[in-house]
């Protein structure tokens, strides 16, 4: 029963913006955390993404059944029920935020609100609406590396908005990939996808776009922020690297294995992204 939970909670998304808010709340602090609010901040944000990943799972489960990579969902096979579901979101939201407001700051706590309510509300009705989902979904993506940030420097400042604008152009080709290998899923649950509405190529088209905008920003952060030679000539390598996976796009027959490539090629970016950003 406890695993249901965990897994309804979607531990692999908690992990992931864990590890960009870690990194942005290393770099403000110039890897010299004060402890109890990098721990609250880890617990508190893991447990609020927790409540809203639970939140969608409830809300999708009608559509959730209809693909393979979800229909094993507990929220889909009965093992939680809803008002359980319901239940433990809350608990996890009230302890997360609580954790938040008291022991990080309420900047932190509300940025995290704002995630939240992206995710949950925006996000989780438009994407049986429109492909522009996508879109709406990256912005509740970016709020943990932003919240990282402020959680030690306590303000808003244009590093934090750059930070929270390269995990929004990151995740675009990141999900535009997983939309072509898993096209015909999203077909069959009538989830307007990119290259459900539009086709793989046009697909393709913006995940080149988004990964020109990605080194854009690469460089913007360096300059702004005075990052180290280290930094730069790091995140060149792997996001022109990745630039390269995403242009044979457009060359290979076999579109659904080159979107696999792209897709892992992604995770080696965001975690070679996030060390080198931490160390500066």
């Amino acid at each position: 029963m406890l695993k249901s939970y965990y897994h309804l909670a979607k531990p692999g998304i908690i992990y992931g913006n864990l590890l960009t808010a870690c990194a942005g709340y290393l770099m403000a602090s110039r890897l010299k955390p004060e402890w109890k609010s990098f721990i609250a901040l880890a617990i508190g944000l893991s447990l609020v993404i927790g409540s809203a990943c639970v939140l969608n799972n409830l809300y999708d489960r009608d559509i959730d059944k209809l693909m393979d990579r979800t229909r094993r969902r507990p929220s889909v096979s009965g093992e939680v029920s809803v008002t359980n579901g319901l239940i433990y979101a809350i608990a996890l939201a009230v302890i997360g935020f609580g954790l938040l407001i008291l022991l990080v700051n309420s900047l932190t706590a509300i940025v995290a609100a704002v995630g939240f309510v992206i995710y949950v509300v925006l996000y989780s009705y438009s994407k049986r609406k429109t492909h522009y989902a996508t879109l709406i979904g990256s912005l509740s993506g970016a709020a943990p590396i932003v919240g990282g940030y402020v959680a030690f420097s306590g303000t808003l400042n244009s590093t934090a908005w750059i930070l929270g604008l390269l995990m929004v152009v990151w995740q675009m080709p990141h999900f535009y990939a997983i939309a072509i290998f898993r096209a015909k899923e999203y077909k069959s649950a009538k989830i307007p996808v990119l290259s459900v509405v539009h086709g793989d190529k046009i697909t393709c088209y913006f995940m080149l776009v988004y990964s020109l905008l990605f080194i854009a920003l690469i460089i913007l952060l360096y300059r702004s922020e005075h990052l180290g030679l280290a930094y730069l000539v790091v995140m060149l390598i792997v996001s022109i690297g990745w630039l390269i996976v995403n242009i044979y796009g457009l060359f290979v027959s076999s579109l659904k294995q080159w979107a696999r490539k792209s897709f892992f090629a992604s995770l080696v970016v965001l975690l070679v992204m996030s060390l080198m950003v931490a160390i500066r």
